[in-house]
């Protein structure tokens, strides 16, 4: 096994960790037994949990914004490019066992025992995510798909919350149907 796929096997193992159990509640030895390798092992290549959660919140903030970037550039009306953004966060739910939520979701709700640049990385994700819902958003205005009184940032805010903050709910009971009812009533609201 060259070093390459050990990395990501211990980013794998983690990410599945956190999202379903939490930073605090991962640790090396959970990842070391997913992987099948030596504490060591995971020291060589992420000497502190610090550097480990760094490294996973910077590749899946690539990831993610990178396929929102993709929903946001097809010619797609406002409305679907707003279902296929929120289908994003349904897929994470409806992975493994029904027990996952956003990563960052996750660490977002452990942000009092991170270090600074870790919160730092929280901000920039929920912030990016603002931005993108902006622009669509403002299409659906701008077109007259979307009706919704008010901010169109302070909107694009509460649906970022509804998503993040449905993950918990949905993951207490209903699971995805949950989940998905949820996103049907946030479609209602926005259209107006």
């Amino acid at each position: 096994m060259n070093s390459i796929d050990t990395r990501t096997q211990i980013l794998d193992a983690a990410q599945d960790l956190i999202q379903r159990l939490g930073v605090n509640a991962m640790s090396y030895q959970d990842i070391s037994e997913a992987v099948g390798i030596r504490k060591a092992s995971i020291h060589y290549h992420f000497p502190t949990k610090d550097d480990l959660v760094a490294a996973l919140l910077d590749r899946y903030h690539d990831y993610f914004l990178r396929l929102v970037d993709g929903i946001i550039a097809q010619p797609d009306s406002a409305e679907i490019k707003l279902r296929r953004y929120c289908s994003l966060f349904e897929a994470t739910l409806s992975s493994g066992n029904g027990d996952k939520a956003c990563l960052y979701g996750m660490v977002g709700a452990e942000l009092a025992t991170l270090k600074h640049y870790l919160v730092d990385r929280v901000t920039a994700f929920y912030r990016d995510n603002e931005d993108r819902l902006v622009r669509i958003l403002t299409q659906g205005k701008d077109s007259g798909e979307f009706g919704f009184a008010g901010d169109i940032r302070a909107m694009a805010t509460s649906i970022f919350s509804l998503l993040e903050g449905g993950f918990l709910v949905a993951r207490a009971h209903g699971g995805a149907a949950q989940y998905r009812a949820i996103v049907e009533q946030l479609m209602r609201l926005v259209k107006g």
